[in-house]
């Protein structure tokens, strides 16, 4: 008995040593979470799983009050669906250059290091231009009369699925020199990737805007998207934002006065002012997404009552898109068995990170250091709300960790009654 009281000290001191296993309580899009969905969510992961798979254009609501754990659906989709590429926004970081911060995120998915995110650009330009018959060279290199044959058929073939000839002439003459010219293949490459460019290098390329323009990073979005081999999820966080934006958001710079305007004040030999956004014009660019083929968008809202009202909003626009909008999907609250099980996923994923192998060995089918009654008052408290269990499970494992008490006094506090 004494020898596992041992164990017992053990852990605990390795606790004090080391820190509390729960440290936070917001799931972030930026910050990978490695701990799976409990039980009673994994039905609803299937429900959304599903939609995924068997529809190709849609705008999915899903529906959860603060602190259910939306964000953190996000990484459970994308442990689940590694061959999708699934890219999480928040319109609180995106809003300003909402085409342009798109692009990078997707571009920032692509791969954890630079050349991951290159390689699959890499590929997609050479296969482009294979089909656009870039394919004869003279002494390893191509000849300028043959780039313009290149331009002249990628445009042919491509002019029936975009808007904006101008932006789409642009992107395919940075494709070309990407794969054709090896003298601007970095230069390209730097464009591709979303880098600002000064007027010399896009000078080089023979291009007048790099993707902070709007429609420039709006066509280079849907090429990425229809082109690359994996498909796209779009997961918009908290989309209730898009009601109370409405200020202005722009700050006049010299990087952003050749951002997002309505028209070119230099055909007026005016000075370009930015656009004040407000939020019926980030909706319109959201709403323009569902041009891009293939593209599975996700929003993320706190009750139907928003739902209700950016769903007003959409038909006064365009009453065909909420066509587009499934059913919404609703999360609920944790069950009682889900802090179990939320409790215990966390201990194991966090004892092995410290590879304290000590815990698998003694504690994996305990509880310890808390106990099923602090686990059932943990529950009681939090109302089953995942956000208010992990605030609770913070606050007992800081003491556990600070205090100078005996486990046994510090827990009589957390038992229910």
């Amino acid at each position: 008995m004494l020898l596992f009281e041992n164990k017992e000290q053990k852990l605990i001191n390795t606790l004090k040593f080391v820190g509390s296993p729960f440290k936070k309580f917001v799931s972030t899009g930026e910050i990978k979470e490695d701990v799976g969905l409990v039980q009673s969510r994994q039905e609803f992961l299937q429900n959304i799983i599903n939609v995924i798979e068997r529809n190709e254009n849609f705008i999915l609501p899903i529906i959860g009050s603060v602190g259910q754990g939306k964000t953190h659906l996000y990484w459970a989709l994308k442990n689940e669906l590694y061959n999708y590429n699934i890219v999480y926004i928040s319109l609180e970081t995106v809003y300003k250059k909402f085409y342009y911060n798109t692009y990078a995120e997707f571009i920032e998915n692509l791969g954890e290091k630079p050349e991951e995110r290159v390689e699959p650009l890499r590929n997609m330009t050479k296969r482009l231009c294979n089909e656009w018959d870039a394919g004869e060279r003279k002494f390893g290199f191509f000849q300028i009369a043959d780039i313009e044959d290149v331009k002249k058929k990628a445009l042919k073939i491509w002019s029936k699925k975009f808007e904006d000839k101008d932006s789409l002439m642009d992107v395919i003459t940075a494709i070309i020199a990407h794969q054709c010219d090896p003298y601007k293949k970095l230069e390209a490459e730097r464009w591709l990737i979303g880098e600002l460019m000064d007027i010399r290098d896009l000078s080089r390329l023979n291009l007048k805007y790099d993707l902070r323009k709007t429609n420039i990073a709006f066509t280079m979005l849907k090429v990425l998207i229809e082109n690359l081999k994996k498909e796209s999820v779009l997961f918009i966080d908290d989309f209730e934002r898009i009601i109370t934006m409405k200020t202005p958001i722009y700050e006049t710079t010299e990087e952003t006065e050749e951002i997002e305007e309505v028209f070119d004040p230099s055909w007026f030999g005016t000075k370009q002012t930015p656009e004040n956004y407000t939020s019926e014009k980030v909706l319109d660019k959201i709403l323009d997404l569902q041009k891009i083929r293939g593209l599975r968008i996700i929003i993320t809202l706190k009750s139907i009552d928003y739902l209700e009202e950016i769903k007003r909003k959409i038909e006064k626009k365009n009453r065909k898109l909420l066509l587009m909008m499934k059913k919404p999907i609703i999360m609920s609250d944790f069950v009682e068995q889900d802090v179990f099980q939320f409790y215990k996923n966390n201990l194991d994923f966090f004892f092995a990170s410290i590879n304290y192998n000590d815990y698998f060995k003694h504690f994996s089918t305990s509880f310890f250091p808390l106990n099923k009654a602090v686990l059932k008052y943990t529950f009681k408290k939090a109302k089953g709300n995942p956000r208010e269990v992990i605030k609770y499970l913070i606050k007992i494992f800081n003491e556990i960790v600070t205090s100078n008490e005996e486990l046994e006094k510090i827990l009589e506090n957390y038992h229910q009654g």
